[in-house]
């Protein structure tokens, strides 16, 4: 009589997929370590750095009721808001069975959002150059709430509902980002900064996912952005209506300009970067 056949489970190295999401988390990492670090050596440690990001901030401003509109949307973001959010996201994660994508979501949202407070808080110092108040503020705190809830959310929600994650979340935080800097509590370069820590959150959970679970991406990288640039220009769209505009009328579209669109497109590449990776684990 033959010997009963064992049927073995597929080791982590014979995952299909692993090797290349490994790979792609790997250089997200990289990538988003290296952005964090030249904004902090450039825009937060020099003269020159600091003037431009000043000059940035300054470059646009809101009306005194659109100001207040915009404070009252940051007011959402508190303490209470996460800890709902988190249990939200682990909940439709668990109901589908998806425990270490649930794990790695609240993971994110807790890493990002602690390392941001350590390091505005302990870490970074700003040099007093005369630009603006001398107190650190990079990177914001409101920003890296807003982008780890929505890459957190892309963590565990299923392929029909990604796009909508894409999209939304995208306006989202470039809402709250350019409302921080024209409500004179940021300045641009703490906004990307926040984005560069959620990026390295969001980069190390899934590197650590993939280790037991790989697969093809679903869809594209330039379906992503698009979806995520729509969400962008939906958000700045929002705000003018709100009442930003340019700081000295005509003369400051340029800059205002520049300074929106720049946070704008961060965000939507930084969305639709993590969509694409993130979507290995998606079903």
């Amino acid at each position: 009589m033959a010997p009963p056949t064992v049927t073995r489970a597929p080791s982590a190295a014979r995952v299909p997929g692993r090797g290349r999401t490994i790979s792609a988390a790997l250089a997200l990492l990289v990538l988003s370590v290296t952005a964090l670090y030249l904004v902090v050596t450039y825009l937060l440690a020099t003269r020159d750095g600091q003037r431009l990001d000043q000059s940035a901030m300054e470059a646009v401003y809101a009306r005194r009721d659109a100001l207040e509109q915009l404070l009252s949307v940051l007011g959402y973001l508190s303490i209470g808001t996460m800890a709902a959010a988190m249990v939200v996201l682990a909940a439709m994660a668990v109901l589908r069975r998806r425990f270490a994508a649930a794990f790695g979501a609240v993971v994110l949202l807790v890493g990002a959002n602690v390392t941001t407070q350590l390091l505005k808080r302990a870490i970074l110092e700003r040099p007093d150059y005369s630009y603006g108040w001398h107190v650190n503020s990079l990177p914001s705190g409101h920003t890296t709430a807003a982008i780890s809830l929505v890459l957190a959310a892309l963590l565990v929600a299923p392929i029909a509902l990604r796009w909508l994650v894409v999209m939304g979340g995208t306006g989202v935080v470039v809402l709250t980002g350019v409302s921080t800097v024209v409500a004179g509590w940021h300045r641009p370069a703490d906004v990307l900064a926040a984005l560069a820590v959620g990026l390295i959150w969001g980069a190390g959970v899934v590197l650590v996912l993939a280790l037991r679970r790989g697969g093809p991406p679903a869809g594209t990288l330039l379906g992503s952005l698009g979806l995520a640039l729509v969400g962008a220009a939906v958000a700045g769209v929002v705000l003018l209506v709100i009442g930003v505009r340019p700081d000295g009328g005509w003369s400051g579209l340029g800059p205002a300009a520049a300074v929106m669109a720049a946070i704008g497109f961060a965000t939507a590449l930084s969305v639709a970067v993590f969509d694409r990776l993130s979507s290995v684990f998606a079903r």
